[in-house]
C-alpha cells in the first residue's frame, strides 16, 4: 500500500503526487514530504516512526531544502525543492516495490529503544535473582565445595611431591657428595623439603 505523509502546507504537492501515482504498482511504501513544516508536525513524524517500526519502505521527498528527520537521514531523498520530476519518483517507487527489493534497514526508533531497554532490565533482574539464590543455597542450603574430592586431590599432589623428592635423595656415597648440586637442580619450591628429608634421614639412627 502506498501512502503519503505531509504537513497541511504541502497538501498541493501531495495531491499532485497522489494523482501521478494512481496507476503505479506500489508495494508497502510511505512517501514522506519533507519541509520545515513537516519536520515540526507531530503527525508526520509519528507516521515516519510508525513506518520504520513496521519495516515499511520510505521515500523522503524534499519539498523545501531542510535536513531529513533523524530516523530517515540515511535514506536517499527525491529532491523536488527546485522542480517536480514525476518520472524520478515513479522509478524510485518501482524500485522499492519490486519483488527482489532489499528490506528496509532496521532503525532504532523510540519503540525499539524502549523494547531493548526492557529486555536489558529483565536480564539484569534475572542475574541478580540467580546471584541471590546462589548465595542462599551456599549459605543455608548445604551446598558446599566437594571437600572429599579436594582432599583426594591434595593427597595425590602430596604423594607426587614425596615421590619426586625421594627420587632425588642420595642413594650412594658419590650421590651424597654431589647432593648440593642436586639441590640446585630441583625446582626452588622442592628444595626445603628435599633438604629437610635428607637431613632427617641422615640424623635417624642406622638400624642394626
Amino acid at each position: 500500500m502506498l501512502t503519503i505523509s505531509y504537513a497541511p502546507g504541502d497538501a498541493e504537492l501531495a495531491s499532485r503526487i497522489q494523482q501521478d501515482l494512481q496507476l503505479a504498482l506500489a508495494g508497502n511504501v510511505l512517501i514522506a514530504l519533507i519541509s520545515p513544516e513537516s519536520n515540526a508536525d507531530g503527525d508526520v513524524q509519528a507516521a515516519i516512526e510508525k513506518a520504520c517500526d513496521a519495516s515499511q519502505h520510505i521515500i523522503p521527498v524534499i519539498v523545501k531544502t531542510v535536513p531529513l528527520p533523524k530516523l530517515i537521514d540515511h535514506l536517499p531523498a527525491v529532491d523536488f525543492s527546485e522542480s517536480y520530476d514525476r518520472q524520478t519518483l515513479l522509478d524510485r517507487v518501482a524500485e522499492l516495490s519490486a519483488p527482489g527489493a532489499k528490506p528496509p534497514l532496521k532503525v532504532r526508533t523510540p519503540k525499539v529503544i524502549a523494547s531493548n531497554r526492557g529486555y536489558g532490565y529483565l536480564l539484569a533482574i534475572l542475574a541478580i535473582v540467580w546471584f541471590i539464590v546462589g548465595i542462599v543455597l551456599v549459605g543455608f542450603g548445604g551446598i558446599q565445595a566437594p571437600r572429599e574430592e579436594y582432599n583426594n586431590i591434595d593427597t595425590q599432589v602430596a604423594a607426587t611431591i614425596q615421590l619426586e623428592v625421594r627420587s632425588n635423595l642420595p642413594k650412594s656415597t658419590e650421590e651424597a657428595a654431589n647432593f648440593p648440586l642436586t639441590v640446585q637442580a630441583v625446582p626452588t619450591s622442592q628444595r626445603p623439603l628435599l633438604i629437610g628429608t635428607a637431613t632427617a634421614i641422615a640424623a635417624s639412627p642406622t638400624p642394626r
